[in-house]
């Protein structure tokens, strides 16, 4: 009787332990970022307040909330003329930098697929029946020509995780990818979401569905 009640108990604990373990990340993760960026303003406000009502004040979230509005306010200059010459000279002084220069780099090609569709360094969505006959794969053209011979028509392929900048670059035949009618910001949609949002049905280019598996 006593061993069943201590499985009991100790599946029970489990699964109260399994239960609350996600709202606890969860929450963790909500203070460490609430406090990370309320702290970046917050306290320059805060200190400029009290200096203003020459007393201690502190307004919890108006960090957040001031940065929110420059973040809305960067964005909305962000497609200005002399804004985009600003940040052209900003990255041009990060570009003599070494190091800085490949973080920014790096930066920008992983939210390059969330920008304007030139700046995007995805061309098209393919289907591919890889990685065997029978399971079709979505993939993002990176490259049109992979191959300077004359009889290698070849492209790179990119396979994204739902982490966008995770995945794997695969050269491929012409021949073998197939175009899907999906834009890439769809499917950048469809590859965050591991398949949940998209189109219910994947129509080829040519508005046909896709085919059957390769005999």
């Amino acid at each position: 009787m006593e061993d069943t009640w201590t499985v009991k108990l100790r599946r029970y604990f489990l699964s109260g332990l399994l239960a609350l373990l996600p709202l606890f990340i969860t929450l963790k993760v909500l203070t460490f970022l609430f406090s990370a960026v309320d702290g970046v303003l917050g306290k320059r406000i805060d200190a400029l307040i009290s200096v203003l009502v020459d007393q201690p004040v502190h307004v919890p979230g108006l960090g957040v909330v001031v940065t929110a509005v420059l973040v809305l306010v960067i964005g909305f200059f962000a497609n200005r003329l002399f804004f985009k010459r600003l940040i052209g000279s900003i990255e041009a002084g990060i570009e003599r930098l070494p190091v800085v220069r490949s973080l920014y780099n790096a930066s920008r090609q992983i939210v390059a697929p969330f920008t304007d569709g030139a700046k995007q360094p995805f061309s098209r969505v393919v289907l591919v029946e890889y990685p065997m006959v029978g399971r079709w794969t979505l993939g993002l053209v990176a490259k049109e020509h992979a191959s300077d011979m004359p009889d290698e028509d070849r492209i790179v392929v990119f396979f994204p995780s739902n982490h966008l900048h995770l995945g794997y670059p695969v050269i491929l035949s012409r021949k073998e990818v197939i175009d899907i009618d999906m834009s890439v910001e769809d499917a950048i949609k469809f590859f965050v979401s591991c398949g949940v949002v998209g189109h219910e049905k994947l129509l080829l280019s040519n508005g046909q569905h896709v085919p059957a598996p390769s005999s």
